[in-house]
């Protein structure tokens, strides 16, 4: 396992003797006082031999950019992932402390910038995809961490707790900021028993399991929050620490949740190469999971501009959704009921592409009839990203009327806009500013505004 320091001081060029001059110099100048130079210093911080005093680590922290509020409240070496940033996806070893050196670098997204684009693409994502099937199909049989070992009622109470997570994640009473916020904190918790904790080799996988677990509901929850490459990079995340534990199964869901990503923000010849990897990793998967294979596919295909292979791809997504019965896949992999709300957005979205507006426009009503029906026992936490989708097709229709209805829906059905997806509601809003007298534009705009969409 390749420990942060050494990522962030090769990162920067430096030696062990310049790293060392360079912290003693930002400790002096930070009125630390002086500290000696010495590259031994360093090379044992690398080791884990021992740990920086507490105003090492402030020069160090302000050598990289990390508030220094963040060294005390994570602790060595844990605030150092803040500024690491994607080099563990791409460097780490697939085993188990590479493994748990990802989670522990994911589990610290949510306090750092928005990235700003995908971090794989091409033949470095085909490259990942290789290596996680392997891997899934040959885990290892190595140790994870060191030290005490966990308590396995500890496990249980984290198990039961990620369980219920997943469980919310069809249809949920809670807005998916509040999701979030849980399973952020799940996930931290996982890496940090991988970092402070020894275990026996059933014990690690199932740490290890659990952190893909909750890398994947982060993963799944950023979608919805509309932060696709948030969600790429914890998808990673997932993807190698279940393939290091074995579990094909989940590999292939996060295989999935990469290509419905890229599917938002990258190439659509890497979505088809995901979701070949996806349904290679699961050979036995269900009607259900097919579907939503074949969907990313069909809507990919149809971003090409190949119709005939569009519709081919939509139709076995259909025959999928048919035999589920009364069940079909949820966002983190379970069984729910069969979901023809993202059926008919996956249509939608193909028939737009080809330039099909009557279609487009039969499969929107259909969503949109279908969110405006409140439910008991909740909304999809996508709902706010499902509209997104609805007002892209009605501005690509030049349909301003239901734009406007669109905007005005969204505040009412969801009950809370996450600043992301409020903030690109509010771009889309933007592009009709020559209409701002049309009487229902306005009133869009300004129930946006009320609403706190930036």
């Amino acid at each position: 396992m390749v420990h942060p320091l050494t990522l962030l001081r090769t990162g920067m060029g430096l030696s062990h003797p310049e790293y060392a001059r360079l912290v003693a110099e930002r400790h002096a100048g930070l009125g630390h006082g002086r500290t000696a130079a010495r590259r031994e210093k360093v090379s044992r911080w690398e080791s884990g031999r021992i740990v920086p005093e507490y105003t090492a680590q402030l020069a160090m922290a302000d050598i990289h950019g990390v508030p220094a509020g963040q060294v005390g409240r994570l602790g060595w070496p844990h605030w150092l992932y803040l500024a690491v940033g994607d080099a563990p996806l791409r460097d780490e070893h697939w085993n188990g402390g590479g493994a748990a050196a990802v989670l522990r670098s994911s589990a610290h997204l949510a306090e750092v910038a928005a990235p700003p684009g995908l971090v794989l693409r091409g033949p470095a994502l085909a490259g990942h995809l290789r290596a996680a099937v392997a891997r899934a199909s040959a885990p290892g049989r190595g140790r994870v961490g060191g030290g005490e070992p966990t308590g396995v009622d500890g496990l249980a109470w984290i198990s039961a707790r990620v369980a219920g997570l997943e469980q919310q994640f069809h249809r949920t009473q809670l807005p998916p900021t509040a999701l979030y916020v849980a399973a952020v904190a799940e996930h931290r918790l996982v890496a940090r028993l991988l970092t402070a904790a020894g275990q026996d080799r059933a014990t690690g996988r199932h740490l290890v399991l659990l952190g893909a677990r909750t890398a994947l509901l982060c993963a799944w929850i950023s979608g919805a929050l509309g932060e696709p490459a948030r969600a790429e990079r914890q998808a990673l995340a997932a993807t190698r620490a279940a393939a290091v534990a074995g579990d094909g199964v989940r590999v292939s869901r996060a295989m999935l949740l990469l290509g419905l990503r890229h599917l938002e923000a990258g190439d659509p010849a890497d979505v088809r190469m995901l979701v070949r990897a996806a349904g290679a990793a699961d050979p036995d998967r269900p009607a259900a999971f097919a579907a939503v294979l074949h969907g990313a596919r069909a809507v990919a295909r149809a971003r090409e501009g190949e119709a005939g292979r569009a519709d081919r791809s939509l139709a076995r997504a259909e025959e999928a959704v048919a035999g589920c019965g009364d069940a079909s896949v949820s966002d983190t992999g379970r069984e729910a009921e069969p979901d023809h709300l993202t059926l008919n957005l996956v249509r939608a979205r193909v028939a737009v592409h080809l330039g099909r507006s009557e279609r487009a426009e039969r499969h929107v009503d259909a969503v949109t009839r279908a969110l405006a029906v409140p439910r008991s026992d909740g909304t999809p936490p996508f709902t706010a990203l499902y509209l997104l989708t609805v007002l892209d097709v009605a501005l690509a229709l030049g349909d301003i009327d239901r734009a406007a209805d669109v905007v005005e829906q969204v505040v009412v059905v969801t009950g809370g806009l996450p600043p992301v997806l409020g903030r690109q509601f509010r771009e889309r809003l933007d592009r009709l500013d020559p209409l701002r007298r049309e009487p229902r534009v306005r009133r869009a705009a300004e129930r946006l505004a009320e609403y706190g969409a930036p």
